[in-house]
């Protein structure tokens, strides 16, 4: 999904880099550290063992700089814990949101040989944890590794379907729809009633939906009345089927009465 976040976002990571002490010293990562990453799932043990060389975790602050878009790409980074943002910047300086990366995903793209660059820059969302290992040694591994291949190819093709999703929602979903998914993604499974709070603020919300924050402010009023209620950003389920059940019909337009459809039949018949 792509949107354009505009001057706003921009001056609010600023001050975000302004406000941070600097991030912690990294830590070395083993085999088990590099298993959370979901990318690494099936790979098997000799190249997880070749590929924890020289790994580390690092923690870090809200705003901190992972990469920058057109650097040339040193390591290879996942999520651990908290979120990452995507961001593309266009010729003409704006800023846009790409995707947000959570626990276990990988952030940007795998490399496949040496000196590639980045195609995004990534930044920090809130108190992160990533895990980082170089490049080099990957794309090496990648040529080598029957099974680290495997995944890369697999992820590639999750990656694809995750993006034709965002575009299927983005074109046939109203902003009342991709708020009750958003939500429904977030609720506790096997609980109909539930609280959770926001991963994230709303102005990030309503980037990643695709919306105006005003919009976003909207959806979250029409909700009520399907028993989503909000507090900053605790949210409050009454009912996570009865949502499920509904966000098909908040993208349909009001039923007209027997009384409207005639006043509209007969003015199209006058005209």
């Amino acid at each position: 999904m792509t949107v354009d976040t505009g001057p706003a976002m921009r001056s609010y990571d600023s001050a975000s880099q302004k406000r941070r002490a600097g991030p912690c010293a990294p830590q070395p990562a083993g085999p088990g550290e590099l298993r959370r990453a979901l990318l690494f799932t099936g790979v098997d043990e000799a190249t997880l063992s070749r590929l924890s060389a020289d790994a580390r975790i690092e923690s870090l602050q809200d705003g901190d700089v992972l990469f920058h878009q057109g650097s040339v790409v040193t390591d290879l980074a996942f999520v651990l814990s908290g979120y990452v943002k995507l961001l593309r910047l266009s010729s003409s300086g704006r800023q846009t949101l790409i995707g947000i990366r959570s626990d276990g995903e990988m952030i940007g793209e795998a490399p496949t040989d040496a000196d590639e660059l980045h195609t995004l820059s990534a930044k920090a969302v809130g108190a992160t944890r990533a895990l980082k290992l170089p490049a080099a040694r990957f794309a090496r591994l990648l040529q080598e590794s029957p099974s680290l291949c495997a995944a890369v190819i697999q992820d590639s093709k999750e990656s694809v379907a995750r993006l034709i999703g965002e575009v299927e929602s983005l074109k046939s979903q109203n902003a009342d729809q991709r708020l009750a998914h958003f939500l429904l993604g977030l609720c506790p499974p096997g609980e109909d009633r539930c609280r959770f709070r926001l991963p994230y603020d709303k102005r990030l919300i309503a980037a990643r939906l695709g919306v105006k924050q005003e919009t976003l402010s909207r959806a979250f009023a029409k909700l009520r009345a399907h028993g989503v209620r909000t507090e900053t950003r605790n949210v409050h389920v009454e009912s996570v089927l009865h949502l499920a059940n509904q966000c098909d019909r908040l993208g349909r337009p009001p039923r007209l009465s027997f009384l409207g459809r005639r006043k509209i039949e007969t003015q199209c018949d006058a005209a």
